[in-house]
């Protein structure tokens, strides 16, 4: 336990840790505790939060020289790490990242620069007014960039392998590094109006006025010790205040899950006070409930929570801290939802009472027409009413894809509607012969940006193959002329070779425009080389079978014929009008022009 100079308790300062997909958040803090979590997550993008908790004389051997060079001892208990999902869809996590953060790192790829998860990651960080850092990432990846170890078997810090390089490389490094500075200012600060200066942390007099970047590769290590010195600097000089621990403790749940010889235990995050075995513990979220802890388990100093299977077990826990708590009816408890403690039932029916009153009901449940969504956690659940928030949303609800979800979807009248999206779910097998049976798009994934990815797909597939349905059962814009020579019959029906513009079909009813529109029959048959066809396009010579009309009378030899296309028809065609070839654009443009000249109820 750490304390300040007045004696107060100081808890660890929490850092959560943002940035865009691959642009190596996971990597960095896989190098601090030499794990490799990110190689393990699901397309190696975070999909739950995990805490590490990285202690004070870990730090201490990280950054020796260099807190002797800045002359600052470290006086807090250590620093422990929130590592976020890195994707846009995770905008509810990430805010409930940033509202217990004391401090965040937004991890920018020194090449790449600006992308859109950085932009939101920037806008939260804005929002919830959490003080950052940037770390400029993949240094390592600057042209002619040389990574040296010292003697210890680790990389030298980032100002010491700057020493290292070329005039060249270090001209690159140069360069690269103000243009990511600037990319984030065009991009980020000036479009939210924010004035802010970034600069090199070894370059900053005043850290009020600057926003410190520090260069850093989670690949080699460099830079790792000045992350660490600058955030716990940042923390013991502008944060001290937020440090001092309080008496019950708060916290959040970060999963739920099945653990060998302790039954269900819930992962949470502890961001402030003191939580101890016997404590009566108040979990809110749809169903608040009140419950006391059996038992508290820590992960060891340097593990991720997440995937930790040794656990240290404890009588008291100080924030701020991961720890898995087992504790009797957890069984309804889901991740995401906000947790408290007290010493007393008294106290502790108090706050079951504030939770009561202000509970979220996460889930949406409508008769209106929508997307059916399944998730197996509130986080999850946020997650995606959020990336689907373009989208009316039927419903959305816990749990894994049932009967139920597929028949709701089937109720949608909107066939872009008639689909379930589950995320981290699974779907009962009389779900999934029931959606086949139906046509009902079933969307399962465990990184939830791949989803939305799927679902706008699928939904432009399927518009497309509408589009086309809804076209076929139009008039097509075609012509024919009649070929001289190549009267086969008169009439009833006339039967005549044509070459034919844009395309004709059976059923088709014909016009001639001569001084007025004039009837010319309807197409009954369509043959070429003796065999009927369903249509005739552009370049087509064939015979023509047309009822009504008689050669010599009504139509003659070289006659054009249109396709009597009606204005509704009309009106379809130039919605869809990309599907239409040149010929049809064309000839469709004809039937327009002398439908306009010689019938103005064409209102078009």
């Amino acid at each position: 336990m750490s304390h300040s100079e007045n004696g107060q308790r100081l808890r660890q300062p929490i850092v959560t840790v943002l940035g865009h997909v691959d642009h190596g958040k996971t990597t960095l803090l896989d190098k601090i505790r030499r794990t490799t979590i990110a190689e393990k997550e699901p397309g190696q993008i975070t999909q739950a939060i995990g805490t590490t908790e990285v202690p004070r004389n870990v730090i201490e051997k990280i950054c020796g020289h260099l807190l002797e060079k800045f002359k600052f001892n470290v006086n807090i208990p250590g620093l422990l790490f929130i590592d976020t999902p890195g994707h846009e869809a995770f905008t509810t996590l990430r805010r409930r990242g940033g509202s217990i953060a004391d401090l965040a790192v937004l991890v920018i790829d020194v090449l790449e620069g600006m992308k859109p998860q950085t932009i939101e990651s920037f806008d939260i960080l804005c929002h919830e007014k959490t003080p950052f850092v940037v770390a400029l990432n993949k240094i390592d990846r600057v042209e002619g960039w040389k990574s040296r170890e010292n003697g210890n078997g680790n990389v030298y810090s980032f100002l010491e392998n700057l020493e290292n390089q070329t005039d060249f490389t270090k001209g690159k490094f140069e360069e690269r590094f103000y243009r990511a500075i600037g990319n984030l200012i065009d991009n980020c600060c000036k479009r939210a109006g924010k004035d802010m200066t970034f600069e090199r942390f070894d370059r900053i007099r005043d850290f009020r006025k600057n926003i410190a970047v520090v260069p850093v590769s989670g690949k080699t290590g460099e830079g790792i010790p000045e992350l660490l010195s600058v955030l716990v600097g940042l923390s013991q000089q502008f944060l001290h205040e937020q440090l001092v621990l309080t008496g019950e403790a708060k916290g959040s749940v970060l999963e739920v899950k099945d653990t060998v010889g302790l039954g269900k235990t819930i992962d949470v995050i502890i961001y402030d006070g003191i939580l101890s075995k016997n404590d009566f513990l108040i979990i809110g979220g749809k169903t608040p409930m009140i419950t006391r802890i059996k038992a508290m388990l820590i992960p060891e100093p340097l593990r991720d929570i997440r995937t930790e299977k040794k656990f240290i077990t404890v009588d008291e826990c100080h924030a701020a801290c991961g720890v898995k708590i087992a504790a009797p009816n957890l069984e309804g408890v889901v991740a995401g939802a906000p947790l408290r403690s007290s010493k007393t039932m008294e106290e502790a029916e108090k706050i079951f009472l504030e939770f009561e009153s202000e509970k979220e009901q996460i889930e949406i449940a409508t008769e209106n027409e929508g997307l059916v969504m399944k998730a197996s956690t509130v986080g999850g659940l946020e997650a995606l009413i959020s990336v689907f928030k373009a989208h009316p949303i039927r419903e959305a609800t816990l749990g894994n894809i049932t009967k139920e979800a597929v028949i709701k979807a089937e109720a949608n009248k909107d066939p872009l509607h008639r689909v379930v999206v589950g995320f981290n779910t699974s779907t009962a097998e009389d779900a999934k012969f029931l959606a086949k049976d139906k046509g009902i798009n079933v969307l399962e994934s465990d990184v939830i940006y791949h989803l939305i990815e799927e679902y706008e797909r699928w939904t432009e597939q399927a518009k497309e193959d509408l589009r086309k349905r809804e076209i076929e059962s139009v008039v097509h814009p075609g012509k024919i002329r009649l070929l001289p020579g190549f009267v086969f019959r008169a009439n009833n029906p006339a039967i005549v070779g044509c070459e034919v513009h844009g395309i004709v079909k059976p059923g088709y009813k014909m016009f001639k425009a001569s001084e007025g529109i004039k009837d010319a029959g309807e197409i009954k048959q369509i043959q070429k080389e003796g065999e009927n066809l369903e249509s005739a396009q552009s370049g087509d010579r064939v015979a023509i079978s047309i009822a009504g009309p008689t050669v010599g009378r009504q139509i003659n030899e070289e006659d054009i014929l249109y396709t009597d296309v009606s204005s509704e028809d009309y009106k379809k065609l130039k919605q869809f009008e990309k599907l239409l070839s040149h010929d049809e654009k064309q000839v469709l443009h004809e039937i327009f022009l002398l439908k306009r000249k010689y019938d103005q109820r064409y209102g078009l």
